[in-house]
């Protein structure tokens, strides 16, 4: 055997050019066999990608394929062995005819593959011959953003007040059935534990239907990717109601009105420490004139901006302790009826001539007073006076120290100026 082999290398040294030209030539022979007398072969190329491109009219109406293109063409292309020898997948593209697709639905549309280069080949199978795509309609619409934050705690004498988020509203992009469908956008904050002051976090959003099933975002395009949940704190305290009574006469004993006020006291909410300085929440005003013992008056309760009313009483009510009070009229004469600050143009002279007025008191007290106890007073100090009769605001007080008693309502007197 080895005595073969080396004759066999020694006669190729000795011949190796006309092997080499046999090789050549048999290798152009096959050549010529293969184009002859085999001028095509077939030969099968998988996996080109599909597309599919909208057309003119599903851009306009907001048409798009939704959940993507499964899968992939495959073909079997026939030519000269020398032109489809080494074509591959990229040399082709598979396109998707949308032509026929005018509204949103599922449809099953036929599959064209062609060539890219200038290869002379047939394609002569195309697997699959069409493709089942869905085509949705595709909106935008703005929803308000509802911020919540269920796993803070607040600490005892802390309210936790507005939740807000930032952005307040966020803009949806998908599908017309699934935006139409949304009930409400949360932004969940992902804050966890105690707080006692203003507080900005980050969220999580959650989309859910009508029906309250969560829908996940991700055939949805949100116009925002952070949203900060703003978390307010308060500091409450609960707070006695106070209130004033005005324009009541010097001699008057503010002390001997009784009341009760309804509620006697609120809970507050401050955004701040302010509060730690508040006793009690005054409310008001009363004149005395609009205090009558058949009559409760009613205050509204203002808080400051910022604050919070948190037992939500809008008025305070004002009962007078009026069971033994009494209400008397008394009639007033003219000649206990003064005009001051009269204007040097004008004589004025008092047209009224008897005044009732009504007072109201304790009853002993009330009782006990006549006609000559009050002092009415018009002052026309900054009144615009013109020739003839006209009205004119008064003021009546009770004479006496340290008064109980008071007078109740509005009244005019009638007067006469003529000019000088």
């Amino acid at each position: 055997m080895k005595n073969l082999i080396l004759n066999f290398l020694n006669d190729f040294k000795k011949n190796y050019k006309t092997l080499i030209l046999a090789f050549i030539i048999a290798l152009g022979f096959w050549l010529v066999v293969s184009i002859n007398v085999f001028p095509t072969i077939s030969r099968p190329i998988t996996g080109i990608g599909i597309e599919a491109i909208p057309t003119d009219y599903m851009v306009q109406n907001n048409l798009e394929i939704i959940g993507g293109i499964d899968g992939s063409a495959n073909i079997t292309i026939e030519g000269k062995r020398y032109d489809i020898s080494d074509l591959r997948a990229g040399d082709f593209y598979a396109n998707i005819d949308l032509s026929s697709v005018r509204s949103a639905g599922t449809y099953t549309l036929p599959l064209t593959v062609l060539s890219k280069t200038d290869r002379d080949c047939t394609i002569a199978e195309t697997e699959p011959r069409a493709v089942t795509v869905s085509i949705d309609e595709i909106i935008t619409k703005e929803f308000d953003i509802k911020a919540t934050a269920p796993d803070i705690s607040l600490p005892e004498g802390f309210y936790a007040g507005e939740i807000a988020a930032s952005p307040e509203k966020i803009s949806i992009t998908g599908s017309a059935n699934v935006l139409n469908s949304i009930g409400r956008v949360e932004a969940r904050s992902t804050y966890h534990g105690e707080l006692s002051e203003a507080h900005q976090t980050n969220s999580e959003i959650y989309i859910y239907s009508t029906n309250g099933t969560r829908i996940l975002p991700d055939q949805l395009q949100l116009s925002a990717d952070n949203v900060s949940v703003n978390i307010l704190i308060y500091k409450q305290k609960e707070l006695p109601l106070r209130f004033s009574v005005i324009n009541y006469p010097n001699n008057f004993d503010i002390n001997s009105l009784k009341f009760d006020i309804q509620p006697s006291s609120i809970t507050v909410a401050s955004p701040d420490d302010t509060i730690d300085n508040l006793s009690e929440l005054n409310i008001g005003t009363i004149d005395i004139s609009d205090i009558d013992i058949n009559k409760t008056t009613f205050i509204p309760i203002v808080l400051p901006d910022g604050y919070k009313n948190l037992s939500g009483n809008n008025n305070a009510r004002i009962v007078w302790a009026n069971e033994s009070y009494g209400k008397l009229d008394f009639a007033v004469s003219s000649e206990n009826i003064t005009i001051t600050n009269m204007p040097d143009n004008f004589d004025v002279s008092l047209v009224t001539k008897e005044l009732t007025v009504t007072a109201v008191g304790p009853s002993e007290d009330v009782s006990n007073l006549s006609s000559s106890d009050f002092n009415v007073t018009v002052n026309l100090l900054g009144v615009t006076l013109r020739e003839g009769t006209q009205d004119v605001s008064i003021s009546v007080q009770i004479k006496g120290a340290n008064q109980k008693c008071w007078v109740t309502g509005e009244y005019k007197v009638s007067i006469n100026a003529a000019a000088r």
